[in-house]
């Protein structure tokens, strides 16, 4: 073949090829492709297509509307050009943070189900694609044994990994009712939805009207648009004149963490430019790759979620409102955004409608000390770590120093895996620490003072403790520091050391951390000194204390470190304790326990039921110890028998911290 012809065909090829995978949902990238890209490229079209709605968005009025707007293309665009990412995004419990009910995306059990809250009656049925729900009027003020029934549609899902959460139509408006009971998706059980949050049992759930539209649709979708009318207080914006809202995706998609990209898929539409950009160095100008950022821009693509922020004015609120908030990745967010830091004096000029500088907005979201004590606002604890805060940009941290957003295909993990967290490829290890500190790496055991191979001597269970609280259990901190006992004295958090060696006190962690690194021992009461840290949390701490040891009890590393068999009458105790989140950790905790594995309890039963059934946990747990001595244990206030003192455990339940919490996680 003359080699005239041969160029004319290639360049008509490669021409052809973007049009055949416009059409075909996939694009060949690169001339020599591997039939498993293809087969991949093939699954995303075949698999993840959305059907089509017999309705137009626009046209929907009993929820908010999926509408693209302002640049916003939607994920579906990006699949053509990008099947890989699309694929493990599709896989991504980003991408169901919020979803249009469906028999897909719908977790719950729906069918024929009666759950019964406060002595009233919800029937959950399923008809055909629909999920209906039979239940008390929400907003009836008068006695609620009188309160009229009605029936509801649920339109909307949230969350999928955990819990999901339902929101109802209120019938010919986009304004959300939220469903009062949450579906814990391990347990495959409904709970009442207060339940499932750490703050006080209440006899009085509401439909949390309006709750979706002026805060879920913040972090829960791309590009959201509230569009109620322009509340002049909080209480009219939750019960609005109007309501448009709408998003330009539900869940968090691609534009979410790439920018708008309607310019990006205009001038790509042009193969040459497409593979030039493909095949060089220099980064697409109509596009945000996060991974091109600075780790500060590129963090602050995950803070404007994964962050505790605020706008600045009440205007700045009001424009939210209608359009939706101004930051796109890869500008600085702080422009239009503070970041809440009690640790810094940020504006107290800052408009009191919005400003959140209040002890109980802190005390919701904070330990004292200004460290992040909710999940979900990772991004406030890292930056202000000090490998966060380094000047060299080469070493910085960044949310990207771990996770991943798309797993890499080299990863052999399953999408499954993979989505729990989206950590790549060995970051679960020390290597995510080492990638820096590389020097610890070399004699590990001589910094920890640990076996090599003890989950003492992980570098993530001294430096990022589990003292975050969140979906029902104890998540790690992104505050990265070293523990003290000092710390734990002054703010009531635990501390590495006594988080994993349950059975030990203040003092013992004292005397270790000040021999191995120098760290002053501080002046401790008698208390400290001789009874666990773990025992003081669980019998005088407040609530959020009390779920974290409710916890740690049943965490591995700590019940190899601790001996775990004297901890069942801790948790029994915290299976009657007030808080209902508490109670339901607490019972898991106990499963790790091969004698109460098969224990049935119901944490929301009536404090009775409850009480009894904890009576019966110490009751079989006494009888299997019986004979079996427990020498040198009076730090867990146990007698020589195995007995707890309860002349000493009634002392410090006497002294217990009753204040209200609430942790808005």
């Amino acid at each position: 073949m003359h080699i005239e012809t041969l160029a004319v065909g290639v360049v008509l090829l490669m021409a052809l090829i973007p049009l055949a995978s416009y059409i075909s949902g996939v694009l060949l990238r690169g001339i020599g492709i591997s039939l498993v890209v293809a087969a991949s490229a093939v699954t995303a079209w075949t698999t993840f297509r959305v059907p089509p709605s017999s309705l137009p968005e626009e046209a929907v009025e009993t929820r908010p509307a999926q509408v693209a707007e302002d640049g916003y293309v939607t994920s579906q665009t990006c699949r053509a050009c990008h099947p890989a990412p699309y694929a493990s995004w599709h896989a991504s419990y980003h991408r169901t943070m919020t979803q249009v009910a469906s028999p897909e995306s719908v977790v719950g059990t729906f069918d024929d189900v009666a759950l019964t809250l406060n002595g009233l009656e919800y029937q959950l049925r399923r008809r055909g694609d629909q999920f209906v729900v039979d239940m008390p009027h929400p907003e009836w003020t008068g006695a609620p044994e009188q309160a009229p029934r009605i029936e509801r549609t649920i339109v909307l899902t949230t969350g999928s990994h955990h819990r999901q959460v339902y929101w109802y139509s209120k019938g010919g408006t986009r304004l959300l009712g939220q469903f009062p009971f949450v579906y814990l998706i391990a347990e495959g059980k409904w709970v009442p939805r207060n339940a499932a949050f750490l703050r006080p049992t209440t006899n009085t759930p509401s439909s949390e009207t309006g709750r979706w539209h002026t805060g879920c649709i913040k972090c829960h979708t791309t590009h959201g648009r509230s569009r109620i009318s322009a509340p002049t207080n909080h209480d009219e914006a939750l019960h609005p004149r109007e309501i448009d809202t709408r998003v330009s995706e539900f869940g968090i998609a691609c534009e979410a963490c790439h920018g708008p990209a309607d310019e990006h898929v205009r001038v790509n539409r042009d193969p040459r430019r497409r593979y030039r950009y493909h095949f060089g160095d220099e980064p697409d100008p109509t596009i945000i790759n996060p991974a091109r950022l600075s780790p500060r821009r590129a963090s602050q693509v995950c803070g404007q979620c994964h962050g505790l922020t605020g706008v600045k004015t009440i205007n700045d609120m009001l424009d939210w409102y209608d359009h939706g908030f101004p930051y796109r990745p890869g500008d600085e967010l702080t422009d239009t955004r503070f970041v809440v830091n009690p640790r810094v004096d940020w504006d107290h000029d800052v408009d009191k409608f919005v400003n959140p500088n209040s002890s109980e907005f802190i005390d919701r979201h904070f330990w004292p000390d200004g460290m992040m004590r909710i999940s979900g606002r990772e991004y406030n604890g890292m930056i202000e770590s000090p490998c966060f805060k380094t000047d060299d940009e080469t070493r910085q941290l960044s949310c990207l120093s771990c996770h991943v957003m798309h797993k890499d295909a080299h990863d052999s993990r399953p999408f499954k895996v993979w989505a729990d967290d989206q950590l790549g490829a060995d970051m679960r290890t020390d290597r995510a620490c080492l990638q820096c500190h590389e020097a610890f790496g070399e004699n590990i055991s001589e910094h920890t003072h640990h076996a090599a191979e003890s989950h003492g001597s992980r570098c993530m269970n001294c430096h990022m403790s589990h003292t975050t609280y969140g979906i029902l259990k104890a998540i790690r901190s992104h505050m990265i520091d070293s523990p003290t006992a000092l710390a734990s004295m002054e703010t009531g958090r635990p501390n590495a050391c006594n988080q994993c060696h349950l059975d030990k006190t203040l003092a013992w962690t004292a005397d270790h951390l000040h021999t191995w690194y120098g760290v002053a021992k501080p002046d401790m009461t008698d208390d400290e000194k001789s009874i666990a840290a773990s025992v003081l949390w669980t019998l005088r701490g407040d609530a959020g204390q009390r779920a974290l040891m409710a916890w740690s009890m049943g965490w591995e590393p700590a019940r190899e470190a601790s001996e775990a068999w004297w901890m069942v009458p801790y948790l029994a105790e915290l299976m009657a304790d007030p808080y209902e989140a508490v109670r339901f950790i607490a019972f898991r905790s106990l499963r790790r326990y091969q004698a109460y594995r098969d224990l049935q309890y119901d944490f929301i039963a009536l404090q009775a039921e409850r009480d009894a059934e904890a009576v019966r946990v110490v009751q079989k747990w006494y009888r299997s110890r019986r004979g079996r001595p427990a020498p040198g244990r009076s730090a867990l206030l146990l007698d020589a028998t195995g007995r707890v003192q309860g002349a000493e455990a009634s002392r410090l339940l006497d002294q217990r911290d009753r204040r209200i919490v609430i942790l808005s996680e």
